[in-house]
């Protein structure tokens, strides 16, 4: 008889960070809305060559994580699609980690939403995919 572990007993059977959510739709999109933390809400693209769009997502959703960052980004050997939501207080801490982490990307214009609540995005998704424009 085979017994299969879910990934969440398996996360913290290792003791690591998952590298998705853990939570459903409606809790976070709850707990956004009580959330009275100010958000910023941008979007940004970017044509550059990725090595390995896996890794490179893998790596993203750490640091995104930290920041509190929420939102949609496709990911691609070609490059990278983010539309999302920073807290505002971490606001210059995203520019300065995203700036640094390949050349490609410093001094990326983003986009910044003019008029926005900042509770456009409630789930942090990041997707490699062929291409980052479908």
């Amino acid at each position: 008889m085979i017994v299969r572990a879910n990934r969440t007993q398996i996360v913290k059977k290792l003791n690591v960070k998952p590298l998705h959510n853990l939570k459903s739709n409606k809790e976070l999109r709850e707990a956004l809305l009580a959330d009275p933390t100010p958000r910023t809400t941008l979007s940004f693209y970017q044509y550059f060559h990725i090595a390995n769009p896996q890794e490179f997502r893998d790596e993203l959703y750490r640091k995104f994580t930290e920041l509190g960052v929420l939102g949609r980004i496709y990911i691609a050997d070609e490059g990278i699609n983010a539309q999302m939501s920073v807290p505002t207080a971490n606001f210059e801490a995203f520019k300065q980690m995203l700036y640094s982490l390949d050349s490609a990307l410093d001094g990326l214009r983003l986009n910044v939403a003019i008029e926005d609540d900042g509770k456009s995005f409630w789930v942090l998704r990041l997707k490699v995919r062929d291409k980052i424009v479908a």
